[in-house]
């Protein structure tokens, strides 16, 4: 197939995933222009990539110059419809995103997972059960290499497994997933979307293009999801109920059940992984090899030595017969609650930072039956304590330092201090592997010095 060649683009937000899209479209021929809001100052890394190369830099406050004459516009997933000039550019031009650009010009089967929570350990489970089976894949999307870069890499390989943001799937029209799954969809980036009804769709716009012949990996759990119908060969997975055709958890064991027969099953105990969230997770990656033609006990086989991911219920240590856990990873409310779930009480809670427009009162019972003290952080601590109050005793901190210095005092012989923060991390923090390696070495650092 021909490649594809391109004319006048504007790739509008200069970070990681912009910068990809850019190196795509001068690869195919294209004029780029790459616009952001930002100065030189702070785009010294991206400007000198592009140093004397044929690339057209619009900056600063003047961006809504960019749009003219333009052919295609690609938007970076972090880059709101609230850019000035954005919409109205729209309605003359396509506007699309990083991911929607690369997936067009992929040659091999697109698995694509989706969720408020667990993308990436279940993306980096499916990849790590195709290696251990000799499936060359590619991994990446919204974690590690952006798509573009594994188009230009003209890598061979089976299949690409792609994380998938709402961001990009706000922008996908063509974008065709052979394979996806929606892990969960709770209350997240409010900030962003309207209500929860704008952001269930721009979820489900991972299946907007499959057909009858695809494969759709649902959470059965999730009220929202068990009602979406799709065109796709649905695979249903549980921690509650039997599948027809699907996986779920009996006796804590996970059984993958076809056209209800029970094909292969595992005792969760076999696992590496930690907490329930992780279980849905492994069914969904199961599902999604089987996709791959991966036969079930092989798929959960291949999943018992994989690793649990940094920052998502990492359990850094135990001191004083009190475990710490790291979960800074948890930036909503549906990951706290989930994270609580995996626990027996009694837990202190580390939370806060910039809640992206939560309901905070949804994790109210979770914490009054988990939670013996809560520690609050961030830029919306005072929120989080009006809508908590009464479900378990609070303190504030104004650093993790003291957060940690907190939550030790809190803790008796038995318990566990978890940082969980349901909040994005940019009031106090780069982002939330900062967070957690902030919390990660204070842990050690005061459990030394006691």
């Amino acid at each position: 197939m021909a490649e594809r060649k391109f004319g006048k683009c504007l790739v509008i937000g200069a970070g990681v995933s912009g910068q990809w899209a850019a190196e795509l479209l001068l690869d195919r021929g294209a004029e780029v222009t790459i616009c952001d809001q930002k100065d030189e100052a702070n785009l010294a890394e991206a400007l000198e990539r592009f140093k004397g190369r044929p690339v057209e830099w619009v900056l600063g406050t003047r961006t809504d110059e960019a749009f003219k004459d333009m052919e295609l516009v690609v938007l970076s997933p972090g880059i709101p419809w609230s850019f000035p000039g954005l919409v109205q550019a729209a309605k003359k031009v396509s506007v699309i995103g990083e991911m929607e650009l690369a997936a067009s010009m992929i040659q091999v089967p697109l698995v694509a997972i989706t969720g408020s929570n667990g993308k990436t350990t279940t993306t980096g489970l499916v990849g790590h059960i195709c290696r251990k089976n000799k499936i060359p894949v590619f991994v990446g999307g919204n974690i590690g290499e952006p798509l573009s870069r594994f188009v230009l890499s003209r890598q061979k390989v089976q299949a690409a497994v792609v994380e998938v943001s709402s961001y990009q799937l706000e922008t996908v029209n063509i974008f065709h997933a052979c394979s996806a799954a929606i892990l969960n969809v709770c209350s997240d980036h409010l900030d962003r979307y309207s209500d929860m009804a704008e952001y269930f769709r721009a979820k489900t716009r991972i299946l907007m293009n499959q057909t009858i012949g695809d494969l759709a990996v649902m959470n059965e759990d999730d009220l929202l999801l068990a009602r979406k119908n799709t065109r796709a060969i649905r695979f249903g997975f549980s921690r509650k109920k039997r599948q027809h055709h699907g996986a779920w958890v009996h006796k804590d064991e996970i059984l993958v059940v076809k056209q209800g027969r029970e094909v292969a099953g595992r005792a969760w105990a076999d696992f590496k992984l930690e907490g329930i969230h992780n279980q849905e997770n492994v069914m969904a990656a199961v599902g999604l090899v089987l996709g791959l033609g991966l036969n079930p006990e092989k798929a959960l086989e291949s999943a018992l030595d994989f690793i649990p991911q940094k920052h998502r219920l990492e359990l850094v240590g135990e001191f004083s017969d009190v475990k710490y856990y790291n979960d800074s990873k948890g930036t909503n409310v549906g990951a706290v609650a989930m994270a609580l779930a995996s626990f027996k009480p009694p837990v202190v809670l580390i939370v806060g930072g910039q809640g992206k427009g939560q309901d905070f009162r949804l994790l109210y019972k979770s914490v009054h039956d988990k939670v013996k003290q809560l520690v609050l952080i961030g830029e919306d601590r005072d929120k989080i304590s009006l809508a908590l109050a009464g479900a378990a005793p609070i303190s504030i901190a104004d650093s993790m330092a003291e957060a940690v210095r907190q939550a030790r005092a809190a803790a008796p012989r038995g318990s566990i201090v978890l940082l969980s923060p349901a909040c994005a991390s940019f009031d106090m923090f780069r982002d939330y592997k900062h967070r957690g390696e902030t919390f990660v070495r204070e842990v050690r650092r005061q459990t030394r010095a006691a």
